[in-house]
């Protein structure tokens, strides 16, 4: 049986989304006055509870002044919002700025904050920092990209964006089936099954969050340079939702004083529920704990 997020102690919370009608379903786990603060961007459909095994190593491995603050997108999970849609990027992208604010004003002037970035989580982050229309205004120690989605696979090909632009004409909400399953993200057959079961994840994605998911990727891609954050990024070199390589390039475009990269030439698109993600969760610490040593 798939362990959940609610077994764990916890202080859930709403917030009211910058779409100005949904909620957002946040939950903060741990100190309620943390050293260290672990901020978790969620990927595409899925929701914050599906990286129980990740939070609780981070509970149980940097003591007891730490917190884990996760939410749902709008369209996700236990926030609301027409199921996997939403009208304009810029609303997720805005939605973690007000999360944002809510984790500062539990953490204190001396409390070290790192973004833990999943699929989409990626992409929403990276035009956080990257877009100067947006920015990060909180103080921020470093991030941990897991298969960012610089660059989505997308099923149809060259011609995909073409027929996202033609369908979004007509609407878009129309559903689009989605083209994986659990087998498709990991090799570990329990959580393949606890995606396919999870009654919190759509098996559609809607045109318009398709269409403005592409479109925001278009606009990252090529900013690299201006990264000034350090980061590890995590790739899996069997990725069948986002290009790898692309996702190299882009973090090859970065100082290589301030970026790590490991490959994982044999795994699935999510590392943080792969088989071998407990050992995935070590390097992550040892780049922690050396990024937190470095940076005052």
């Amino acid at each position: 049986m798939a362990k959940t997020l609610s077994a764990l102690p916890s202080i859930d919370n709403s917030l009211a989304s910058s779409d100005g009608e949904s909620q957002l379903f946040i939950r903060q786990f741990g100190s309620d006055k943390p050293k260290l603060h672990f901020l978790l961007v969620h990927g595409a459909l899925e929701h914050s509870g599906r990286h129980v095994d990740l939070i609780q190593y981070l509970l149980k491995n940097f003591g007891q002044d730490v917190a884990v603050t996760v939410w749902d997108h709008i369209g996700h999970g236990r926030s609301g919002g027409v199921r996997a849609f939403v009208p304009h990027f810029k609303i997720y992208v805005n939605d973690m700025g007000l999360v944002g604010e809510f984790i500062q004003k539990i953490n204190s002037a001396d409390t070290k904050t790192i973004i833990l970035a999943h699929s989409l989580g990626g992409l929403i982050t990276l035009t956080r920092i990257l877009d100067t229309s947006y920015g990060w205004k909180f103080p921020l120690h470093g991030i941990i990209f897991s298969s960012p989605c610089v660059r989505p696979k997308l099923a149809l090909g060259p011609s995909s964006e073409t027929i996202l632009d033609k369908l979004n004409m007509l609407s878009g909400k129309l559903h689009l089936p989605l083209v994986y399953t659990g087998k498709d993200l990991t090799h570990d057959p329990e959580r393949a099954n606890d995606f396919d079961s999870d009654t919190l994840i759509p098996n559609f994605i809607t045109v318009g969050m398709a269409k403005e998911v592409v479109e925001a990727s278009h606009r990252i891609r090529g900013l690299s340079y201006y990264m000034r954050i350090p980061s590890l990024f995590l790739i899996a070199g069997e990725d069948r939702i986002v290009d790898s390589e692309s996702t190299a390039i882009f973090a090859h475009g970065m100082e290589k004083r301030l970026t790590q990269i490991v490959h994982y030439p044999h795994l699935f698109h999510e590392l943080w529920n792969e088989v071998d993600r407990f050992e995935i969760f070590e390097t992550m610490k040892k780049w922690i704990l050396k990024t937190l040593k470095e940076i005052p």
